[in-house]
């Protein structure tokens, strides 16, 4: 049984994802879904859907959603209506020991139909101009998904905005500086500076005859700051076929993050993600 926790859940477009994901997620599943709503509003329960737990407000709502948590009672937790800061807050208080990793990040998986692979991308949703030891840490919990989901040695392109070292570009300095931190690694291919074609494009590779051990075939990207990583992920949503969905990592349970503009599909699409990162398959 996978349990999915949702504070201020009992909006129309959340109770839709839930419907869907009952009929079009548990199918492909060997456990069952359950879905847990709490909620300050009148009472949506649906026995065979979905199970309501009345709360006073949005922080009772939120407060019992990551109780349930940390009681070992679900596996994963969706963010309803409610702002993002004040789930955090109540998941990072210390006395629930939820806290896996020193950095939580955000780290989105993009189905591009030009590639015959799925993409992650972080931290284009949570961590703002990470330093060397933040985006190392970033960098940890995006390898640790894509071994989660099915890469036993994802390919990582630290972002740049050329492949060759320039020590007045900052975002050159700090692929190259996080890079080193991982040259041993054995698990992952962690290099950069990169440029974005020459992470995605072999063309790209052939073309500028580029010798790296990125040859077009990264599986994640990793952005410099949360500007890069926001402007192409709306770029990729806005003007290709892709679908996208996102989860916060780094803590004992992925967290589902879901906004009033995103669409059923892209809330769905986030929802097999976390799914994927418990089961151990892509997305």
């Amino acid at each position: 049984m996978i349990t999915v926790a949702i504070p201020m859940g009992s909006q129309p477009d959340i109770l839709t994802l839930v419907t869907r994901a009952r009929s079009e997620l548990a199918s492909t599943l060997a456990d069952k879904l359950r879905f847990v709503v709490f909620d300050s509003g009148s009472n949506v329960d649906q026995a065979d859907t979905w199970t309501f737990h009345q709360a006073r407000d949005e922080a009772d709502a939120v407060t019992q959603a990551v109780g349930l948590v940390a009681q070992g009672k679900a596996d994963i937790l969706l963010k309803g209506i409610v702002q993002t800061h004040t789930l955090l807050k109540e998941l990072l208080r210390p006395d629930y020991q939820l806290r896996l990793q020193k950095v939580l990040s955000h780290v989105a998986i993009i189905h591009l139909p030009q590639l015959n692979r799925p993409l992650l991308l972080s931290d284009a949703g949570m961590n703002i101009d990470p330093d060397e030891d933040r985006l190392a840490a970033i960098v940890e919990n995006a390898v640790g998904v894509a071994h989660q989901i099915g890469l036993p040695k994802p390919k990582v392109a630290l972002l740049s905005a050329a492949e060759n070292f320039n020590p007045k570009m900052p975002s050159s300095v700090l692929a190259q500086a996080v890079a080193k931190q991982f040259e041993t690694r054995s698990d992952a291919v962690i290099a950069g500076p990169i440029s974005l074609d020459l992470a995605l494009s072999p063309a790209s590779v052939a073309h500028k005859h580029y010798e790296g051990v990125i040859q077009g075939d990264a599986d994640v990207l990793i952005v410099p700051t949360i500007d890069v990583g926001n402007v192409l992920y709306k770029a990729l949503m806005l003007f290709t076929d892709a679908r996208s969905g996102g989860t916060i990592v780094g803590a004992k349970v992925p967290i589902v993050l879901t906004s009033r503009s995103d669409s059923v599909d892209s809330k769905l699409t986030a929802l097999a993600f976390a799914i994927a990162q418990l089961k151990g398959g892509a997305s």
